[in-house]
């Protein structure tokens, strides 16, 4: 716990890196969430900025894949690009996973172009994407 700490304190102090068309080329620090945790929300954040529904439901709980229509998606991106600048330079770092009976939730910091930054939570239920959050 203590070194996931120090890693986390070391990275805080460094640019956050994400895995995409966006990221710096200079190296930089990284700290990525575990299992498959990353993978899925690397998947959710290239459906918002290329606006996929399929890629958005893809892997995701009943639930969650009924909740929003392609329409209601396309709504919800356009908006959250107008608001967050999607399309321009962003960068992510993992910051934890909460853990609520059957649901486990990992929140990244989102870190926008110009200075902005906002939290995202996605919870899983069962390996499933259940929920995605801006906060």
């Amino acid at each position: 716990m203590l070194k996931r700490a120090l890693i986390i304190l070391l990275c805080s102090t460094a640019a956050p890196l994400f895995q995409n068309a966006w990221a710096d080329s200079a190296k930089q620090c990284v700290v990525t969430a575990p299992g498959n945790t990353q993978k899925q929300f690397d998947r959710l954040m290239t459906a918002l900025v290329h606006q996929d529904f399929k890629l958005w439901i893809k892997n995701a709980d009943a639930q969650f894949t009924t909740a929003a229509s392609a329409q209601s998606f396309q709504e919800m991106a356009t908006s959250l690009d107008q608001k967050l600048g999607l399309q321009k330079h962003w960068t992510a770092n993992y910051v934890t996973t909460l853990n609520e009976g059957k649901y486990q939730s990992g929140i990244w910091r989102l870190s926008m172009a110009n200075g902005q930054q906002v939290l995202i939570q996605v919870t899983f239920a069962y390996n499933k994407v259940a929920g995605f959050h801006v906060l």
